[in-house]
């Protein structure tokens, strides 16, 4: 018989460690060039989903893979919502509290952790967002799964993901994102494959009506979708009822 091998590492685990040092590496020009190579849209998309869950100013919010803590804060701005941000790079998160202190922000918590096993117990919060962060999980399912137990009943998640436009804006989309956006990445951030890595996660990320089936199958319901910008990008919201 076979010896088992306590030192096997699964692919979640690589993709784990791997995101967590790509996204450690790039921290300090992480908003830099999110606002170039999106051309300044990544800003629209946060505020068009903050409005889309017309916030009371009460809620408890969760922002799960929240990088430097753009979406939080957008939401934050539109009504002073209490805000705990989740991510698994340090680094990202010393930005966000950076960037929280500027702002005068109160109301914040922040927390180094996975989105498969979040350090919450059920039914905490009234709303979850993740912005570009969910196909980043090791493992999609089970990071939706959490999401869905820390909500609390009738609490809403609102994830914006990049998807891909239909033809023929698809053609010039997908050469800017494999051609042009790696170059411009990789000689701004220094980092060798951080933005090669972004293509490559959006093109195997099941978007759109099949991420809608993801969603349903973990328990969400009543999703609606809208889908900015020609396409480029998806904002998805569900409800836990």
């Amino acid at each position: 018989m076979e010896e088992f091998n306590h030192n096997y590492i699964t692919q979640s685990e690589l993709k784990r460690k791997y995101v967590r040092r790509m996204f450690n590496a790039i921290a300090r020009k992480y908003d830099f060039l999110n606002h170039l190579l999106s051309f300044g849209f990544d800003i629209y998309w946060r505020r068009f989903a903050i409005n889309k869950l017309n916030l009371s100013g009460f809620e408890r919010v969760v922002d799960i893979a929240c990088g430097t803590g753009d979406f939080s804060l957008s939401a934050y701005k539109k009504r002073k919502v209490k805000i705990v941000g989740v991510d698994v790079s340090v680094n990202m998160l010393k930005i966000f509290a950076e960037k929280a202190r500027r702002k005068r922000v109160n109301s914040l918590s922040l927390l180094c952790a996975e989105a498969e096993s979040l350090p919450f117990k059920e039914n905490v919060f009234d709303i979850c967002l993740v912005a570009f962060g969910v196909r980043n999980f090791s493992s999609l399912e089970k990071g939706l799964k959490e999401i869905y137990r820390v909500l609390e009943d009738g609490g809403k998640l609102a994830v914006l993901e990049f998807s891909l436009p239909k033809p023929p804006l698809r053609q010039i989309y997908l050469f800017y994102f494999r051609k042009v956006l790696p170059v411009i990445g990789k000689i701004i951030s220094r980092h060798d494959n951080a933005y090669t890595y972004l293509p490559e996660s959006v093109l195997r990320f099941p978007e759109g009506m099949d991420f809608v089936k993801i969603l349903n199958e973990v328990g969400f319901k009543r999703v609606k979708m809208w889908r900015l910008t020609f396409g480029i990008v998806t904002l998805y919201i569900a409800y836990k009822l």
